[in-house]
This record gives C-alpha cells, structure tokens and sequence, in this order.
C-alpha cells in the first residue's frame, strides 16, 4: 500500500516541477565539472609547455647533426619552388603598373561608370595584358641598346690590349730607367707574360668575336666542354637552359594569376590571421604588413628607376666626354648602383681601370665625373624618386649591406637594406608601444644626455600623437 501511495504521489506531481528539479541536477554536475576543468587546466598548460619544449630540442638536435642532409631538402624544395618564386618576384615588379594601368583604363575609358563584376574581371585582364607587354617592350628595349654597345666595347677593348700593353711597358721602362737590373729583371717577366696574353688574345679570343654566330660555336664547341664545376658537357647546359625557360615560362604564368587574384589571396591571408590572433594583434599584423610591402616596394621599384637614369646620363655624358668604350661604362654603372651605398664606388673601380689603360688623364676626369654623379644621385635624384622609403640612418644601410651581403653576397647587398627597415620598423613601433604603455615619451632626443630616474621622475603623459620619430 505504501508503494502504491508512493507511485500515485509521484505521478500526481506536475511535469514542469520534475523537468527543473532535473535540470538542476544537470546544472550542479556541470558545475562540479568545470571546477575540476578549471583546477586540472594549469596541469594541462605545464604538460603542453614541457611537450613543445622536448620537441623543438629534439628538432634542435636533429637540425644540428644532420644539417646537411635538411640543407639538401631544403634546395630541393627551393629547386621545385623555383617558378614560384620567381612568378612572385615577377607579379611584385609588375603590381606597380598594372595599378595604374588599371586605373587609367577605369578613368580615362570608362568615366567613372559603375562596374559590375564582368566589367571589373576585364579591365583587370586588360591591365594585365598591357603590363606585361609593357615589361617585355622594356626588356627588349634595353637589350636592343645595350648588348650590342657592350659586345663592341669588348671586341674594341681586346683589339687595343697591344697598344695597353706598349704603354705599360714605357712607363716601366721609365720608372725604372734608374735601376737597369730591376727594370731587366721586370721587363723580361713582363714580356713573357704579355707575349702569352697577346697570343691568347689574338689567336683564341678575337677570331671567335668577329660574329656573333662565330662567338655562339665558339661558346659551345670550347669553352662550355672547358668548364669544370660548372657544367660537364654540352648537354648539361642545354638541359639546364631548357629547364630555365619552363621555369621562367610557368613563372609568367604565375606571375599572371597572382595578379589576377591578388585581392581574393589578400583577403583570404586577412581571414587566417584574424582566426588565429585577436582582432587588436590581427591589425597589428595586417598594418606592419601593408608597411612591409610599402618599404619594399618603394625601395625595389625606386632603386630600379633610378639606377636606370644613372646608366642614361653616364651613357650621355661618357659620349660627351668621349670617354673609351661608354656602352660597357654605363652599363656597369647603372648595374652597380642597385647596390646602395657602396654600388657607384663598385662601379667605378673596374671602369676607371679601363679609362686608365686609354688614358690616365681621361681616367681622373672620370673620377671626377663619378664623384659629381654621385653627389646628385645621392642628394637629389635618389631622395626624389626613393623618398624615406627604407627610413634608415647611414650606419644602418651600411650595416645591412655589410652583414647580408656577406651571407647572400649580391643578392643580399640589394635585398638587405629593404629586410632590414622592414625589422627597425617592427622594432620600432614594438619599442614605441612599450614606451607609451609605461607612460614614457617616445621621441629619442628626451632621453639624450643624462635623463635621471624615470620612476622618481616621470614625464608628462605624451599627447596622442601616433607619428612616431626615429
């Protein structure tokens, strides 16, 4: 009877009051388990922590006792990469004229008509086209100058090396006309050595240079299977240019869709990097990158322009001037000054080496012209046209050159001074940051001097001025 009561008991309760008395239940056992969530969770942290610290030593490890074989996969993932690579380098180069292409084409064609999609996808493979046909008509532009002037510059040069040879020679002879043993002793190495030079020259380079069919059997029948370390036969280096003409082929290609689709690519990298950090260190990320490619590109882009003006005027000048040989002058000129800093003195070296042999005279005027070309390049053209683009001092350019040029040797003398005003960027901004956060003045010249304890004494909040100073 008493279980009977007890099941007509039950049953005559309402539902509402069994359905929240379980849902109460529910809610003490979820409780219970996220306390245990929350107390075992520094332990989870600990064992993470320790896990991705034993791995990255044993990644360590493995790196630094098999460095040669990772270094072996990592050319050849390089090696596979190649295209790429280089169809990024060439949609970098080419992003600055396909925009204004683009640009021109919406203004000047289509007065400021709304666009649809279809719309849009044509102008944009307009653009395209005519960037790479501007590019192409560039290239063979100054291929169709400049070969040709060099090719003839080197002919002329190795026809004058009897006449160099004479006048070194006399100024041997005359410098040393006070100490007859020397000046025979000198002289009779000197002949020696001159005599097989002139016979090379004559018998095994110059015939070969009369054509330029005669220079390519010449190229291919003695001196390719001639050169050790490099390629072993014929058939080697016919392979390697082809693979570089599909390289250079499917990099165009590349090159094509990246900027076809560069906006769907920039937007897609914004949605990863906004899913992973939160919104404040995802703007962060996004602005040091828009900043990143702005120091890039103005550097790489402006440096280009200029040294291609540079090599224009020394061109001009050299045949004002009637300097020997301006074609092979201005195109070692113009190739040098890529490499800031340093590049017009590397330039000017092996130019005035050659002026010296023609005539010491023509040669000082050189270096003068040199010094002067350099003075303008340096305090008008290359601030116009490069601006603060890179925001460097000197001792750092100099630096960058230095340290990247010596692991990367050309590549890195050009390169290294854009990376590395991409770091003092990154590393400026971050400093600036931690000053404001402590309430610290960020321009450099308050804390020049003896400044005194900053805790004892701080300084007025900085107004919220975010232009930062160096």
């Amino acid at each position: 009877m008493n279980e009977v009561d007890a099941y007509d008991e039950k049953a005559s309760e309402p539902p509402d009051c069994t359905a929240r008395a379980r849902r109460a239940q529910k809610g003490r056992g979820g409780t219970a388990l996220n306390t245990k969530k929350q107390e075992y969770r520094p332990y989870i942290k600990l064992g993470v922590t320790a896990f991705l610290v034993i791995a990255a030593s044993i990644l360590l490890f493995f790196l630094m006792f098999h460095f040669k074989e990772v270094k072996e996969v990592l050319s050849l993932i390089v090696l596979i990469l190649r295209p790429i690579f280089l169809g990024l380098i060439i949609a970098f180069l080419l992003l600055p004229v396909h925009r204004h292409i683009k640009i021109f084409i919406e203004e000047q064609l289509l007065h400021e008509k709304e666009l649809n999609e279809k719309q849009q996808a044509l102008v944009n493979a307009a653009a395209i086209l005519l960037s790479l046909v501007f590019a192409f008509a560039i290239l063979y532009i100054l291929l169709d100058m400049v070969v040709p002037q060099v090719y003839l510059s080197i002919v002329g040069l190795i026809q004058s090396v009897p006449e160099y040879i004479q006048n070194a020679h006399d100024w041997i002879m005359a410098f040393l006309a006070d100490n007859p043993e020397i000046q025979q002793a000198v002289v009779t190495y000197f002949n020696a050595l001159t005599g097989n030079l002139e016979h090379w020259l004559s018998s095994d380079i110059l015939p070969n240079l009369e054509s330029l069919n005669d220079t390519l059997a010449w190229l291919r029948e003695t001196v390719l299977p001639n050169v050790t370390g490099v390629v072993t036969n014929v058939s080697t280096i016919f392979i390697q240019s082809i693979l570089w003409l599909k390289d250079l082929l499917i990099a165009i290609i590349v090159s094509v869709y990246l900027l076809a689709r560069k906006d769907t690519f920039a937007a897609q990298t914004k949605k990863l990097v906004y899913s992973i950090f939160s919104p404040a260190h995802g703007d962060f990320i996004v602005e040091e990158t828009r900043n990143a490619y702005k120091i890039l590109s103005g550097f790489i882009n402006g440096k280009l322009l200029d040294s291609f003006i540079i090599g224009c005027i020394t061109l001009v000048c050299c045949n004002l001037f009637h300097f020997p040989y301006p074609a092979l002058l201005a195109a070692i000129v113009g190739v040098t000054n890529i490499i800031p800093f340093f590049g017009p003195f590397i330039g000017a070296v092996p130019c005035a080496l050659l002026i010296l042999l023609v005539s010491p005279l023509q040669c000082l005027y050189f270096i003068l012209f040199i010094l002067v070309l350099q003075q303008f390049d340096g305090n008008i053209l290359g601030p116009k046209i490069l601006g603060e683009s890179t925001g460097l001092a000197s001792f750092w350019v100099l630096f960058s050159i230095i340290f990247f040029g010596g692991l990367f040797g050309f590549a890195g003398m050009v390169l290294g001074v854009p990376f590395f005003a991409m770091v003092y960027s990154l590393v400026r901004r971050l400093v600036n940051h931690g000053l404001r956060r402590h309430n610290l003045p960020v321009s450099t010249e308050l804390y020049m001097g003896p400044t005194g304890a900053m805790a004892q004494n701080p300084p007025e909040p900085p107004a919220p001025d975010y232009s930062e100073k160096k």
